[in-house]
């Protein structure tokens, strides 16, 4: 049997500055990665007798302590997750009916949860309107697909 002797190396000893920049981004993922892979989800809406749609938007401004302490951006990812469920809902019983009624969804909880989350946003924009239709655009780098546009529906007071 023959061994055979390990070399050793020296290794420096000194910090490598980008040993450790490498180090640190492999702890902390760049999440940008899950947006170029999946769609995205847009809630947007109009009043009557306009054709433009408006975007509602949930993006939140970025605070030193916000890693650790961050309602505002908190509430925007429940909102968006919202959103998000309201999209699955609509897919599930489309796999299950061909035809869907508003009436289906509007007896959705996510619906319901959705209609809460437009009745806020527009009246903190100051939005006086109460009766508007919204629709769900599913969004990726290249494309926009109209995932559901509602009947006129009347948001009523906070």
């Amino acid at each position: 049997m023959r061994f055979f002797k390990t070399m050793t190396t020296n290794l420096p000893t000194r910090f490598q500055f980008k040993i450790f920049v490498n180090l640190i981004r492999a702890m902390f993922p760049n999440w940008n990665f899950f947006d170029r892979i999946a769609y995205g989800f847009e809630l947007e809406f109009k009043v009557k007798n306009s054709y433009k749609w408006e975007r509602i938007s949930f993006d939140q401004k970025r605070l030193p302590l916000g890693l650790f302490i961050s309602p505002n951006c908190s509430m925007a990812l429940a909102q968006v997750n919202i959103l998000e469920h309201f999209a699955r809902d609509i897919q599930e019983l489309q796999a299950i009916k061909t035809e869907i009624h508003s009436k289906d969804l509007e007896d959705l909880t996510t619906f319901k949860m959705l209609r809460s989350i437009l009745r806020v946003k527009l009246n903190e924009s100051g939005f006086e309107d109460k009766v508007i239709q919204f629709k769900i655009v599913a969004c990726d780098q290249v494309e926009k697909i109209d995932v559901y546009i509602s009947d006129w529906i009347i948001l009523g007071p906070i």
